[in-house]
């Protein structure tokens, strides 16, 4: 009886174990390409438009199909995070390509350990970061 009774308790808890909800990279191709950062909103509301005029590829960022997010010079950020989410489900980059080094000698990093991506029409992406903040970026055409 009590073999009975633990066979049936280990089925019960190896069921309501709830394996990690990643998202597959091919559940990410919307988010896929080039996207040029339009506004920034802090935490208490204020809202930043950077002049993007002169600022060329400094401005971009790329989202690779490997779940990789490089600058416009295909360069990691400084203090990437640990965790990506789209549409509140994480997804793990997948590095199928060489990511170019980035030029941080001196930065100390705080860097924020989630980053969370939405997108609220095809050609605008919200990424909000742990502190609170909102970068806003459009489809590069």
């Amino acid at each position: 009886m009590k073999k009975v009774f633990a066979f049936v308790l280990i089925l019960v808890v190896s069921v309501q174990c709830k394996k990690d909800d990643f998202l597959s990279l091919a559940h990410i191709a919307p988010i896929v390409g080039e996207w040029r950062i339009t506004a920034y909103t802090d935490t208490d509301g204020k809202t930043t438009v950077p002049d993007t005029t002169a600022q060329g590829r400094s401005l971009l960022i790329e989202i690779r199909t490997d779940g990789v997010i490089v600058d416009g010079y295909g360069r990691q950020g400084c203090c990437p995070p640990s965790k990506y989410f789209f549409r509140d489900r994480e997804f793990i980059p997948q590095p199928t390509a060489p990511i170019e080094p980035s030029i941080c000698p001196f930065v100390l990093c705080a860097s924020c350990p989630e980053v969370r991506i939405n997108m609220p029409t095809p050609d605008t992406l919200l990424v909000k970061n742990c502190w609170g903040g909102t970068s806003t970026y459009v489809r590069e055409k």
